[in-house]
């Protein structure tokens, strides 16, 4: 399987799927093909709890289109310890704040389904 594989097929059945070794049982991401810690090559699935706290985002803008629409990229810091990039859902940028709580939520985008985060308790 490519390394990020188990995060689209984990997406795709709705949950967040990451990789942790097999040998040493430390997530590894972004997924490499050898685990950093004990450079085993043997991964296992292991399920996100879904939630995470707001570290760092920006508002992503078309280049050419001002009319275009927006999307706002996150920076999140999952309970599982490890960074974790995705998109803003149901909430205005002027409502983030560093340490916000988020929960993992899923959107499709055509033949994908993409893990995407809103603010913990459906509010903003």
């Amino acid at each position: 399987m490519w390394d990020d594989g188990t995060i689209w097929l984990g997406a795709r059945d709705g949950r967040l799927s990451l990789r942790a070794c097999a040998d040493c049982a430390r997530i590894c991401h972004p997924p490499l093909p050898m685990c950093p810690h004990c450079q085993s090559l043997r991964w296992e699935q292991q399920a996100a709890a879904g939630k995470a706290t707001l570290i760092s985002w920006l508002v992503s803008l078309h280049p050419g289109d001002a009319a275009a629409s927006h999307s706002t990229v996150i920076v999140v810091r999952l309970d599982e310890g490890v960074n974790f990039v995705s998109n803003l859902s149901g909430a205005s940028v002027d409502a983030l704040y560093e340490g916000m709580a988020l929960d993992l939520c899923f959107e499709n985008a055509g033949d994908l389904t993409l893990p995407v985060f809103r603010p913990a308790g459906g509010t903003a």
